[in-house]
């Protein structure tokens, strides 16, 4: 089963005057990983006024304290605004770390639909279920090109190709990860679009899973192939 791990490669380039900053992540399938890079940052948002624990272990040892993080006295925000934007950015994380856990799980399952590909290319009895496992790797890939841009591999690919949509919620949790918690009638109307694109992606991940990968499941008992196969 392939594992998502977040924030491997983060580079700092200057375009002109201005600095691009991007984060890979890797994307690991049932045989070999590749680095898709993002533009922005997937690291975690600004925390809201209060106290809190700092925790250091080491070696079996903990120390603790705890400090009081004081609001900007120069920004009016009420504790609602502070609790809105704490929402928001946690609501976000959540779908990027979901969308990326997603890609990895899905490319893991076509990984093993071309090995099945190659092992079965011989056997005629097999042929409506190569058919099908390659409508399923085609569909896979179409759901997949809406939610990262996987040409992005190095620094200067996030100029050259489109991002997509994770890095539209990453732009999103950045403008509104500010001193100022207040969120804007635009950046609530942006985040219920994304949200709206987010779920119709979930459904068809959802039914390439519970239909799709379930049929061919089901065809595959059907013809009592076996789960391991030995070269003659």
């Amino acid at each position: 089963v392939g594992v998502c791990v977040v924030c491997v490669v983060v580079c700092w380039v200057f375009v002109g005057w201005f600095l691009v900053v991007c984060v890979g992540f890797v994307v690991c399938g049932g045989w070999g990983c590749g680095v898709v890079f993002v533009f922005g940052g997937l690291y975690g948002g600004s925390v809201a006024p209060g106290t809190y624990t700092f925790r250091l272990s080491y070696n079996g040892k903990v120390s603790e304290t705890t400090a009081k993080l004081l609001p900007n006295p120069a920004v009016d925000a009420s504790a609602a605004d502070w609790a809105a934007q704490q929402k928001m950015l946690m609501q976000i994380q959540d779908v990027i770390t979901e969308m990326h856990e997603s890609v990895t799980k899905m490319r893991s399952a076509q990984a093993q639909i071309t090995r099945y590909d190659e092992l079965l290319a011989e056997n005629e009895s097999a042929a409506e279920l190569l058919e099908k496992g390659k409508a399923i790797s085609k569909r896979i890939t179409q759901w997949e090109e809406n939610l990262i841009q996987a040409k992005q591999k190095t620094f200067q690919d996030v100029i050259n190709f489109n991002n997509k949509l994770n890095a539209q919620f990453n732009a999103l949790f950045n403008y509104i990860d500010q001193d100022d918690p207040r969120l804007t009638a635009g950046a609530k109307l942006r985040f219920s679009d994304l949200m709206s694109d987010w779920k119709v992606y979930q459904d068809e991940r959802d039914a390439i899973i519970n239909t799709e990968m379930q049929a061919y499941n089901a065809l595959y008992k059907t013809l009592e192939l076996p789960a391991i196969f030995l070269d003659d």
